[in-house]
């Protein structure tokens, strides 16, 4: 695919192949439940939670890009916060703190780790940076079908 050819694609349509493609969705039940055309986005639902997959938009060094955040089942569709007892509270959220807490990490440990974890560093890897090179929606997704993989549904519940 040139570069002319990524700055064209339909983002919804993306969306839909890259899920498609990964379709263990599928296995956890997952039913898409939510389109915005507005501010590209698709969200499914699962007995246990929410998955938005937002689209990130195109940039000439890395191509196309998309963001997954999870939510509780009452997160929003438009919106990043809701009001929880009476806070202004996030919805949505990455999996990074997510997986250190199911490890069971002190917040000292995570502290020092950062944004590195044994699941995902071979992501950040040069290899594996090749094998995804302009294909970062791929790359993303992989990574969270190994997490999902690895703690099953515990990540979910």
């Amino acid at each position: 695919m040139n570069n002319s050819d990524e700055r064209n694609i339909d983002p919804i349509q993306e969306m839909l192949r890259i899920v498609d493609k990964f379709s263990t969705s599928k296995l956890w039940n997952f039913k898409e439940s939510f389109r915005s055309k507005k501010s590209p986005e698709l969200i499914y639902d699962s007995e246990w939670c929410r998955m938005s997959i937002v689209w990130g938009g195109w940039d000439s060094l890395g191509g196309n890009s998309i963001s997954i955040y999870y939510g509780r089942l009452h997160a929003p569709n438009e919106s990043t916060t809701m009001n929880w007892d009476g806070e202004e509270c996030y919805a949505w959220h990455g999996f990074k703190l997510a997986i250190h807490f199911l490890d069971g990490s002190s917040p000292v440990e995570v502290t020092k780790m950062g944004n590195s974890h044994p699941l995902t560093d071979k992501y950040y890897e040069d290899e594996y940076r090749k094998k995804f090179y302009r294909r970062q929606p791929e790359w993303l997704m992989e990574m969270h079908m190994d997490i999902w993989k690895h703690y099953d549904k515990r990540f979910f519940e």
